[in-house]
């Protein structure tokens, strides 16, 4: 059975605002503002990338359930809470942020497509779907992307100088469509994406697509990387540059990532907010990355902005160092920290106090 729960993020007597966890991963975002017997408004985000179709189904039920349990508390007499079921435009933070605030500008811009609205329904003190219309027909083709996906290159079709493939997740989606034509050593191809890819998912389906290739038969390899049409990236690989990258996918794959290549530094104590920078020096003199974190209280809240993504592994170790700097200014039971790159929320990693002590 899944594993659903409320994460209390930020409370206060009227209102409050929960992370939504399923099977301990962050999937969204509750925010509700009430008045005792009177009303209560809220709105529920779940995030394309991080939560299936099937699976957000039972997060509603469970939310729901919390909303009434609410309701009934409280004695509500009206309510009205927008549920919106897509992937984040753009985040605003200030410097003293302990989490970023989200403002969603395109899921309120088709109600009919991305949000179910709730309705209070005095005479049975239940929940009413007034608008129960997902968008089935266009979210079907965006599901689940978990980090590091373990991704499957199948090929469709074949023939003496096009070869053409489906890239499957290990749910067995397809996530993209590729198209690839040889003209002597040189091969030239367009990869179709179902979402709008991180670079590390790009990466990784070039790889599969030139592991298939003969690389004493092919010099070069250019992929246009599309999605609704539009071509989001051009990959572009020399002979050398495959020698390189075989390189380096064997060496990362028996090389864990090294702590002494990463150095966490604070650059600003403001009491209950810090800021510490994150470089590591393969990278260069410049930071990867700034991490802002709450210390307000003994449930410690923060995110890191990443310059730099690197994988689930490298964020894992950054986070496990940047914990190792709190516990020199903090006594904490609790730690999380979200993750972003190009404002996108890649990662989220919770510390309970246990696992360190």
């Amino acid at each position: 059975m899944a594993d659903i729960m409320l994460r209390p993020d930020l409370k206060t007597a009227g209102g409050e605002v929960c992370d939504i966890m399923y099977n301990g991963e962050f999937v969204g975002t509750l925010t509700l503002v009430y008045r005792e017997s009177d009303r209560l408004k809220g709105s529920i985000h779940l995030e394309q990338q991080s939560i299936t179709i099937t699976n957000k189904n039972k997060v509603y039920e469970f939310v729901q359930s919390y909303i009434q349990d609410v309701i009934d508390a409280y004695s509500i007499k009206d309510c009205e809470v927008l549920v919106s079921y897509s992937e984040y435009d753009f985040v605003i933070a200030t410097d003293h942020a302990l989490q970023p605030a989200i403002f969603e500008v395109d899921a309120l811009a088709d109600l009919h497509q991305d949000e179910v609205e709730f309705e209070w329904v005095s005479d049975e003190n239940r929940f009413e779907d007034i608008d129960a219309d997902y968008g089935l027909d266009q979210m079907d083709m965006i599901e689940e992307r978990k980090k590091n996906q373990g991704y499957e290159l199948v090929i469709v079709g074949e023939n003496r100088n096009r070869v053409e493939y489906h890239v499957y997740d290990k749910e067995s989606e397809l996530v993209a469509e590729v198209a690839t034509h040889v003209y002597g050593s040189d091969v030239v191809g367009d990869v179709k994406w179902k979402f709008d890819p991180f670079v590390e998912e790009m990466d990784l389906v070039t790889e599969l697509i030139v592991a298939d290739f003969n690389e004493d038969e092919t010099d070069s390899f250019v992929f246009n990387m599309i999605y609704k049409g539009e071509t989001i990236d051009t990959i572009e690989l020399t002979h050398i540059d495959l020698l390189d990258l075989a390189d380096e996918i064997q060496v990362d794959a028996l090389t864990p990532p090294n702590p002494e290549d990463y150095t966490i530094v604070m650059a600003r104590d403001d009491g209950d907010t810090l800021t510490y920078e994150i470089y590591q020096q393969s990278y260069g003199g410049l930071p990867i990355g700034t991490a802002t974190v709450d210390v307000s209280s003994r449930q410690l809240t923060g995110f890191i902005d990443f310059r730099e993504p690197g994988d689930s592994d490298d964020r894992e170790l950054i986070a496990s160092l940047l914990l190792d700097e709190l516990d020199k200014e903090k006594d904490y039971e609790t730690f999380n920290v979200s993750m972003l790159y190009r404002n996108k929320l890649i990662d989220e990693i919770w510390f309970e106090t246990d696992q360190f002590h």
